[in-house]
């Protein structure tokens, strides 16, 4: 089974655009309404048996409004719907930093992120937790009893918004604290 290593072109909504690299997303439409929603799923999902999954994401433009979702989520979840808002789907959100699990109803967890940020993922399939970091530093456990086929995905609904991924083919801004897992 391969790891995630870059975005899945055919596996997006429309209104997002994916560069040549397959890493960097940007958002093409207006973002006015739920309607205007853009997810994209990694082209493989993450194996439970490497036990420890790491990706970071480099918010390039926050965009118009901020709105801005990192997350995961099984293969059947709506990509027209932002990350944790549908059952099968968990994320992280910049423009009110709180975290969604299968519900539009968010709980606070960690601060909010913009340009300039850099917001990492760990799934921890030891003890099936997953937690969050921004700029290189751990925010604490964001959901337990992680299980299932999960997938690296990211949302946005923010005029202008661009994101670039880091599935570790270049070095993590949390690398240095890596025996913090």
């Amino acid at each position: 089974m391969d790891l995630p290593t870059a975005w899945n072109l055919d596996d997006k909504s429309t209104y997002l655009s994916v560069d040549s690299s397959g890493l960097r997303v940007n958002y093409e439409g207006l973002g006015k309404s739920q309607k205007e929603i853009g997810v994209i799923r990694a082209n493989n999902p993450i194996p439970p048996y490497c036990k420890l999954f790491y990706f970071e994401v480099d918010i390039i433009d926050e965009g118009k409004n901020k709105i801005i979702g990192i997350g995961f989520c099984e293969k059947e979840v709506d990509l027209n719907r932002m990350p944790g808002w549908d059952d099968g789907s968990w994320g992280y959100h910049g423009d009110d930093g709180n975290f969604y699990c299968c519900s539009g109803s968010g709980n606070p967890y960690g601060p909010l992120f913009s340009t300039g940020d850099t917001i990492g993922c760990c799934l921890n399939f030891k003890n099936n937790t997953v937690f969050y970091t921004k700029n290189g530093i751990n925010l604490g456990i964001a959901f337990r009893n992680l299980k299932g086929s999960l997938y690296p995905c990211v949302g946005l609904r923010s005029q202008g918004g661009s994101i670039e991924v880091n599935f570790g083919s270049r070095e993590f801004k949390f690398a240095g604290n890596a025996e913090k897992l």
